[in-house]
């Protein structure tokens, strides 16, 4: 009997253990268009932590050392575990004109940023004159 109590007693401390740790990463993701709505496949993506306050001790600003480079899959959507933090997300695709924005990720929690990519003028204005 005593065994059961201490294997019980084990568990719970785990269990309280687990649950009083503080979260990990959040998650970015998003979905990748144009302005109408369409899916944009094989987006590029950079994500940049932006260290402000870190080296004053703002302790939800973690980030990451090295920018990533991501791509958006066949319909568009793009994910990413990611420490919590300040982070530029600068989207681009051939013969659209690139997005860029700063977005929050907290710990636990997940952070969106679907950009509308407009066709890039001079890209399509080039295009035309030599068609």
């Amino acid at each position: 009997m005593n065994e059961l109590i201490r294997a019980l007693a084990c568990v719970l401390a785990v269990v309280l253990f687990i649950s009083a740790a503080p979260p990990g990463n959040g998650r970015l993701s998003g979905r990748v268009t144009d302005s109408q709505g369409a899916v944009i496949s094989e987006a590029y993506l950079i994500v940049h932590w932006d260290s402000s306050g870190s080296t004053v001790g703002l302790a939800s600003n973690v980030g990451i050392v090295h920018d990533l480079n991501l791509q958006s899959d066949k319909e568009g959507v793009y994910s990413v575990d990611l420490p919590p933090g300040f982070y530029d997300v600068f989207v681009s695709s051939q013969a659209f004109t690139p997005s860029c924005r700063k977005v929050r990720v907290r710990a636990g929690e997940i952070a969106s940023f679907s950009p509308k990519l407009r066709a890039d003028a001079l890209v399509t204005k080039e295009l035309a004159d030599r068609f």
